[in-house]
């Protein structure tokens, strides 16, 4: 007898993206058992879910819209403000809100919705899902971003953590060297992505003293790193020429295997 497909899944992707990003964590990670949407269809067997519904300003984002529908992802594009961090807003999880209504009315045969977010604005949602009589689970980053009133696992039958959902303590097995190593690759990929460095280059002086800045080091400790990284050839040298003058920094070497790797785990695409 086949499975009844009684599953809806919704994903505020823009919300569980950058969310996830300060862990430099991809949330359509290459490995699956660290890939959200794979770890979903895992969790709940892929014969149950009618649908998994992913909301996002994919310009936004560095996500592959075509690997999510390879995955059997339905892709909503919802337009931000164009703004980055704390100003950044867009109407995902409004659009989120009136689709999963419009699917609790129009197919009854749904009876366990599925919400991935941190958002609070989903609490009237989980609550209203509930008091119809469907099952309603959560899945949410358990850190210091979601707010200790929220308590939004008393608004669901089932609430997750997605750092233990996506085995992200697997990834804390490595030593605090190549954590080092990591971190400092995502910052300086990251400096040169950042509209107000447009036309600089990023030189050793200022990249050392970030990195003691940011990594809490001492001098010495980040000129140990930085020389890791440029023999390791992480980095490579890069030079700009402005009004006749040559300035010299550097930059991350997209060439390099481990640095792609990491690029491309911290949520970045790498042609």
């Amino acid at each position: 007898m086949e499975q009844q497909k009684d599953t809806a899944v919704f994903v505020d992707l823009e919300n569980v993206y950058y969310g996830l990003k300060k862990y430099h964590m991809d949330p359509d990670h290459p490995d699956e058992q660290h890939n959200l949407f794979l770890r979903l269809q895992e969790h709940y067997g892929k014969d149950s879910i009618r649908m998994i519904e992913a909301y996002a300003d994919f310009e936004q984002l560095d996500l592959s819209m075509m690997s999510l529908q390879k995955k059997r992802v339905h892709v909503n594009q919802v337009y931000g403000n164009g703004r980055d961090g704390k100003e950044r807003k867009n109407a995902s999880d409004i659009q989120l809100c009136l689709d999963a209504m419009e699917v609790l009315y129009q197919i009854p045969e749904i009876e366990r919705f599925v919400v991935v977010s941190a958002d609070q604005d989903m609490i009237p949602l989980l609550d209203r899902l509930w008091s119809k009589g469907k099952r309603v689970e959560l899945f949410c980053l358990w850190d210091e971003s979601l707010s200790r009133t929220a308590q939004l696992q008393e608004f669901c039958d089932e609430s997750y953590n997605l750092l233990e959902f996506l085995h992200m303590e697997e990834m804390d097995d490595f030593s605090q060297l190549d954590r080092l190593i990591h971190n400092s690759v995502i910052q300086v990929y990251e400096w040169y992505r950042d509209p107000n460095n447009i036309g600089k280059s990023y030189g050793s002086t200022w990249i050392k003293n970030d990195f003691a800045r940011k990594f809490q080091l001492s001098e010495m400790e980040a000129g140990h790193l930085f020389t890791r990284l440029v023999k390791g050839k992480y980095l490579l040298p890069y030079e700009i020429t402005v009004s006749d003058k040559v300035y010299y920094g550097y930059k991350v070497n997209l060439e390099q295997p481990q640095a792609q790797m990491m690029i491309k785990i911290a949520g970045y695409k790498v042609s």
